[in-house]
């Protein structure tokens, strides 16, 4: 659906600002949007019809000639003696959405992106290493290869591999790691001998072939090639590599033992160009549904608003609202926790290093945290140990305020990891707890070692608290005084990798009067989709965990 914009944000965003007070212009902009949705298909004014209602949410099916049920692909059956849809038309109230953007903190670290339809398609964009393909006959410049059982050795640079068994078989040389998942990437380097050579996947999408090397092998379970991600994991050569275009191709890492140069121009002009790719992908997604309701009796209406003046009704959908708007948050919350402790347990994998600490001067060895990933496993990191300043004699030079500026210093690494590792920019966001939150705000102008912020000292200030480093600390209720853990991320562009928020309905309030005590029913129902989009999206976030081993920071 193709809309005008501007022409929307500019009918909405005054009414929008004027009754909530909202003036963030990401907030204004998706609100819009979903104002306009909405508009185009909400002019019923009418009350939901009455009826023997056992409960909310479930109308008789002899009433509305059968139930929606689960979102079905297009196409479907659907008529008079179809089970795929319904007549039915709720009625809106589109405050109720606004009351839920403007609670919800987790808006404020995703990007939200209205659907017009209980379903929808988000599309994005991966640049990849081609000249051919795995699923092909035609052999790609560069493939990676990662096996469900471990490389029985290591792989070595510069290095020659045999992946198959057969006359067409690949020849390969090893390049480097993979910066996100520690998989080796290899330099297929066949030559032209008329045979074309394997990449063809079997059953079950992996060679069925062993990775030798001079003979002696490498790995002989199945091995799954796949082409290497352009942004995330670079290759120095493919675009020229030395003066004769001999140089041997390095990975995504730089350690100083390798130059690297283009070509002459005599070679320039005699050299094929190697191929890139963009590979557009489409995920489909659902809304799911939040829902709840409450029920009152009109004695209650009648009392308490004659006696004093409360109106029950607008209390309890502003209880339902709120409801609907913890359940978003910690959806939202959750999986972004998730997808930062997979981006950890990733780096602590490759690269053998983790930014989870013991704070404890006195601790000697790391502490092992769990946490769940984005699939519901747990993964288990084991951090480092407390590294302390001594001083003449073996004095401990540590102090509150000197371990409290130790927690900003790795929360400004994380950043920096969410910028190297995510490609795309700093980060921009942290979401911490209590206890973490309340020592940035004891340790905001401590001078010894100054850090640009502008955290906020209020007492009883929450979410947002401030900024340091150029992030926006947030402060997350839920999360017990004990939990130390810190979430840091980048809110990126909607095209980006990430976690997206795409809401269909809001909030959407449902009454009805139950026809034996004539006591209204309230409901709020929110239909939204939760999307995991990119095809790396946990390098958008970091997740550290801080141990105190028994030791306070504030």
């Amino acid at each position: 659906m193709h809309i005008n914009e501007s022409q929307i944000f500019e009918t909405w965003a005054p009414i929008i600002e004027s009754k909530t007070g909202i003036k963030d212009s990401n907030k204004l902009n998706w609100l819009s949007k979903y104002c306009h949705f909405h508009s185009l298909n909400e002019s019923f004014t009418g009350n939901f019809p009455s009826g023997n209602y056992a409960q909310i949410g479930v109308p008789p099916a002899g009433n509305l000639g059968g139930l929606m049920g689960n979102v079905s692909t297009p196409g479907s059956n659907i008529g008079i003696y179809g089970d795929s849809g319904s007549g039915d038309k709720f009625p809106s109230l589109l405050p109720l959405a606004i009351q839920v953007a403007a609670r919800t903190v987790g808006f404020d670290i995703v990007n939200v992106i209205p659907m017009s339809g209980p379903t929808g398609v988000l599309t994005y964009l991966d640049y990849v290493y081609a000249g051919g393909g795995t699923g092909t006959y035609l052999k790609p410049t560069v493939i990676k290869l990662s096996t469900a059982t471990a490389f029985t050795s290591s792989v070595a640079a510069g290095a020659d591999y045999v992946l198959g068994t057969t006359a067409s078989n690949l020849t390969l040389k090893f390049v480097g790691y993979s910066r996100i998942d520690g998989q080796p990437i290899f330099k297929v380097t066949n030559a032209d001998t008329g045979v074309a050579p394997t990449i063809a996947t079997a059953s079950g999408g992996a060679l069925f072939a062993g990775l030798t090397a001079g003979g002696a092998t490498v790995s002989t379970g199945a091995i799954t090639p796949s082409l290497v991600k352009a942004l995330e994991d670079h290759i120095q050569g493919f675009a020229g590599s030395g003066n004769d275009n001999t140089d041997a191709w390095t990975g995504p890492y730089t350690d100083g033992s390798t130059l690297s140069n283009g070509m002459s121009r005599g070679t320039g002009e005699n050299t094929y160009f190697n191929e890139m790719g963009l590979r557009a992908y489409t995920k489909f997604v659902e809304a799911k549904t939040f829902q709840v309701a409450a029920s009152v009796t009109t004695e209650q209406i009648q009392d308490l608003n004659k006696q004093y003046g409360i109106d029950v009704v607008s209390m309890i959908e502003n209880a339902l609202v709120n409801e609907v708007s913890q359940s978003i948050n910690k959806n939202i919350l959750s999986r972004s926790f998730a997808l930062g402790w997979l981006n950890n347990y990733q780096m602590k994998a490759t690269e053998g290093v983790t930014l989870n600490t013991t704070l404890n001067p006195s601790t000697t060895f790391g502490v092992t945290a769990s946490n769940i990933g984005p699939d519901g496993t747990s993964l288990t990191i084991v951090g480092t140990a407390f590294a302390s300043f001594a001083g003449a004699g073996g004095v401990s030079n540590e102090n509150l305020y000197s371990i409290q500026r130790r927690i900003l210093s790795k929360i400004l690494a994380a950043g920096n990891v969410v910028a190297q590792r995510g490609r795309r920019g700093p980060a921009n966001f942290i979401v911490s707890n209590l206890q973490i939150a309340s020592a940035i705000q004891d340790n905001a102008q401590f001078t010894a070692a100054p850090m640009t912020n502008a955290i906020n000292q209020n007492n009883g200030s929450l979410y947002p608290v401030g900024t340091v480093a150029g992030m926006t600390v947030y402060v997350d209720p839920n999360m017990k005084y004990s939990d130390t853990r810190v979430l840091v991320g980048r809110k990126g562009a909607d095209e980006e990798p990430g976690l997206k928020f795409m809401p269909y309905m809001m909030a959407e309030s449902i009454q009805t009067i139950a026809e034996g005590s004539m006591s209204p029913k309230i409901a709020v129902k929110s239909r939204y989709a939760l999307v995991e989009a990119g095809q790396l999206p946990q390098t958008q976030y970091y997740t550290l965990s801080f141990d105190l081993s028994g030791i306070t920071i504030i």
